[in-house]
C-alpha cells in the first residue's frame, strides 16, 4: 500500500525589506535563502554574498559584516540609497547588475507564459503569472479519480490521459489552498498569483519570496552564473 503523503505548507508573508541570496560564499547562506527583514547577516572577513531584491535591484556585500540590513523599500532607487547608507558606516557593498542589462531568459521565457505543471501526489507552492495554465500530471500508480478540495466543496476529475488542465469552473485566487487526494495519496496546493513584472530578476526575486522555490531555481542558477562571471 503506498504511503499517504501529507505535508504542511504556509503562505510566505513577504516583507517588502526581504532580500534573497543569489549567491554566497558562506555554507550558511545557500542560494535561494530569504533574508527576513531584521535578520542578522553574518559575513566573515573574506566573505561575500550577492543579495537580490523584490524590484529586481542587486547587491553585493563583502566581509566583514555581522548586522541587520538597514531598512528600505523595494524599488530600485531604495536599494542604491541602501548601499550608500552601508558604504557610510564602512561596509564594502555595491550595486550590481542594473547597469548591465542583466536577461535571464528561463525568467523571461516565464514571463511570456508556461504551462505550471502540478504533481497532485505532493504538497507545494505554485506561483501563476497573468499569462500561465496550470495543469495536473498523473503520477504512476495512482488512482482512476482525482478529488479537489477547497474549504467544504469537493471536485472529483476523472484521469483521461497522464495529464489534464486545471477546471476552468475552480477559480484560483491568490492564496488559496486546495487538497488533492486519491486513493494513495493527500497533498496540499497553495496558489500564489504574481502579476507582471518590470524585469527578468524581478521575477525570480518575486517567485522566491513568495515560497514558488521548484519553479525559480533554474533562473536562479543562470543568475549566479552571471553573477559569478562579472565578480
Amino acid at each position: 500500500m503506498a504511503a499517504i503523503i501529507v505535508a504542511p505548507l504556509a503562505v510566505t508573508a513577504v516583507h517588502a525589506e526581504d532580500a534573497v541570496l543569489v549567491s554566497s560564499t558562506v555554507p550558511d547562506y545557500p542560494p535561494g535563502t530569504v533574508i527576513a527583514d531584521g535578520q542578522p547577516v553574518e559575513l566573515p572577513e573574506g566573505a561575500s554574498a550577492v543579495f537580490l531584491f523584490r524590484s529586481g535591484a542587486m547587491m553585493q556585500l563583502k566581509g566583514p559584516f555581522g548586522s541587520a540590513l538597514p531598512e528600505q523599500t523595494h524599488d530600485a532607487n531604495s536599494v542604491a540609497a541602501l548601499v550608500q547608507q552601508l558604504k557610510t558606516a564602512g561596509a564594502d557593498a555595491s550595486v550590481i547588475g542594473a547597469s548591465r542589462g542583466v536577461s535571464v531568459t528561463t525568467a523571461r521565457a516565464a514571463m511570456d507564459g508556461q504551462r505550471v505543471i502540478i504533481g497532485p501526489d505532493r504538497s507545494g507552492i505554485y506561483c501563476i503569472g497573468p499569462h500561465d495554465s496550470v495543469w495536473l500530471r498523473r503520477s504512476p500508480g495512482t488512482g482512476d479519480v482525482l478529488k479537489v478540495r477547497s474549504g467544504n466543496n469537493i471536485r472529483e476529475l476523472k484521469w483521461v490521459g497522464d495529464e489534464m488542465e486545471w477546471p476552468s469552473d475552480v477559480i484560483i485566487e491568490d492564496g488559496d489552498r486546495f487538497e488533492t487526494s486519491d486513493k494513495h495519496s493527500v497533498a496540499t496546493i497553495i496558489f500564489r498569483r504574481i502579476g507582471s513584472q518590470p524585469s527578468e530578476t524581478a521575477w525570480v526575486a518575486d517567485n522566491l519570496l513568495l515560497g514558488c522555490q521548484a519553479q525559480a531555481e533554474p533562473a536562479l542558477r543562470e543568475l549566479a552564473k552571471m553573477v559569478g562571471k562579472d565578480n
